[in-house]
Formats: C-alpha cells, sequence, structure tokens
C-alpha cells in the first residue's frame, strides 16, 4: 500500500478547488442559463397559446360559414313558405268563388215554393 505524503495531499486537494472552481459558474453564467430557461417557456407558452389561436379562429370560420349556409337556407325557406302562402290565399279566395257559385246554382235548381 502505497502512503500518500502531506504535500501529495495538499496538492490533490489544490487540483479538486481548481477544478471544482472551473466547474463553477460565474453570477453571469447563472443568470444567462435563468434567462434562457425563461426565454424558452415564454417561447413555449406563445406557442402553445397561437395554436389555441388558430385551432379557434378556424372553428369560429367554420361556424360562420355553417350560419351563412343556415340563413342562406332560412331565406329560401322563407320565400318558398310566401310563394305557398299567396297561392293557398289563391285557392282559398278561389273555393270561396266556387262556393258561392254553388251556391247560387243551387238555390236557381231548387223548384220553387
Amino acid at each position: 500500500m502505497r502512503v500518500i505524503t502531506m504535500k501529495c495531499k495538499h496538492t490533490l486537494w489544490l487540483t479538486l478547488l481548481l477544478a471544482a472552481a472551473a466547474w463553477a459558474d460565474s453570477p453571469a453564467q447563472i443568470e444567462l442559463r435563468s434567462a434562457q430557461k425563461a426565454y424558452q417557456a415564454a417561447l413555449s407558452a406563445q406557442s402553445n397559446i397561437q395554436g389555441r389561436a388558430d385551432a379557434a379562429q378556424l372553428q369560429l370560420q367554420t361556424a360562420q360559414t355553417q350560419l351563412k349556409v343556415a340563413q342562406d337556407n332560412v331565406t329560401t325557406l322563407q320565400d318558398n313558405f310566401n310563394q305557398i302562402d299567396v297561392e293557398r290565399q289563391q285557392a282559398d279566395a278561389a273555393l270561396q268563388a266556387a262556393g258561392a257559385r254553388l251556391d247560387a246554382a243551387w238555390q236557381a235548381a231548387r223548384p220553387a215554393e
């Protein structure tokens, strides 16, 4: 077994301390890493929000398109209903006229009392 001399031990500790000091970060390096992490987190959050905004915008555009189609359908149905209502009113008037004619013919054909 080899015995380490006191001078060797001091040299070893000094070397370890210098290596540790070289590995230790300066306050500026610590701040740089912290700022980089904060920037990465903010960039990730912004990217996430942008993705959500894009999805919401697409949903909104889809809903607006569906609303326009529905409004066009309502307009078409309303126009169709209005035309049918005019035809119904004409049919009602024709029925009343035919009924009045029938009554007149019935009265004319009835034997006089």
